[in-house]
């Protein structure tokens, strides 16, 4: 893909979904700086690149207006990732939560608009959607009702970012992942349910199901997600509005389970259950049709070749 864009500054860089970008962007041979603050990212998720003179490491915190202000005034367009990310650690710290992801935007933005940074894509969440209820496919016009802090920051992010647009005439572009999946993916309490399922079952070790499983998510491969952040910084339509970035294919936690402990050959372990946590939304699923018409983003990744890929990378060569 080629990027008009030949500056570009990636918040969150070194973490799971930063990292894949950077991939991205170094293979397009863009400049790329990288600002994180390592709490929840790795410098060897950027290990490869460690030679390469397009990547430019910062170590600090979107917080840092100064800082920030630095960085917006060496590039053309940034990539907006840094964030505390797990919807259950911010129902734990919402104060927390709002400083980094709602004050580190803003902090973002109004350096933005001294530089005259050309585009701005923020990594928004399906969580600003909250719980709709209903087994449909979500759209973009769905009322935002977001149930925990995390989804209420993503949903400010976003409304900050539109604003800017419309006042400062700074070009944003706000992508609402659902549930990505793929290498880099830790295994931890707040990361996602298929790397922490694959952990498991490769130790033969039961993993964990909270409620009945029949809640239903959209898993979209990151290396899926990379890519329609490229298209994002490129698009000519849509500036200041925000796009569903999934699959479109509705799959069930129970199904994900059976799925994975089939790929590993570990059927015979079947999940703990456990009480549905708070803040666990019911049906989330995306319709896909707007980013693909705005963006001409399509997912690519099944998402058995994408279970594969991360099986495959969490498990040591002999």
């Amino acid at each position: 893909m080629h990027i008009t864009h030949d500056r570009v500054l990636v918040t969150g860089g070194s973490g799971f979904i930063g990292s894949h970008i950077v991939d991205a962007l170094l293979n397009a041979e863009v400049k790329t700086w990288v600002l994180d603050n390592l709490s929840t990212g790795y410098k060897v998720n950027l290990a490869e690149h460690r030679r390469n003179p397009n990547l430019y490491f910062v170590r600090g915190s979107i917080c840092n207006l100064k800082k920030v202000n630095k960085l917006a005034s060496k590039v053309d367009a940034i990539i907006h990732l840094a964030a505390v990310v797990s919807p259950f650690m911010s129902v734990r710290r919402p104060d927390i939560t709002n400083k980094i992801n709602v004050g580190g935007t803003l902090s973002l933005l109004l350096s933005a608009s001294k530089h005259d940074v050309k585009r701005i894509v923020f990594a928004s969440s399906s969580s600003v959607y909250g719980d709709t209820g209903r087994h449909s496919r979500i759209v973009e016009s769905t009322r935002t009702n977001p149930i925990t802090p995390y989804g209420a920051s993503k949903l400010a992010g976003e409304e900050y970012c539109r604003a800017f647009c419309s006042t400062y005439g700074i070009s944003t572009i706000s992508l609402r992942y659902f549930n990505v999946y793929g290498e880099r993916q830790s295994a931890n309490p707040y990361s996602g349910v298929i790397a922490i399922f694959a952990n498991k079952l490769r130790h033969n070790q039961r993993a964990t199901v909270y409620g009945d499983g029949k809640q239903t998510r959209d898993f979209i491969h990151v290396s899926d997600v990379a890519r329609a952040n490229l298209l994002a910084l490129e698009a000519h339509a849509g500036k200041g509005e925000a796009f569903n970035i999934g699959t479109g294919a509705p799959t069930t936690i129970g199904t994900l389970y059976a799925v994975i402990a089939g790929i590993i050959g570990n059927k015979q372990f079947k999940p703990i259950r456990k009480p549905r946590r708070t803040g666990d939304i019911r049906y989330s699923c995306a319709a896909v049709e707007v980013a693909k018409s705005n963006l001409g983003f399509q997912s690519e990744i099944p998402l058995r070749n994408g279970l594969v890929r991360l099986i495959n990378w969490l498990t040591p060569s002999p």
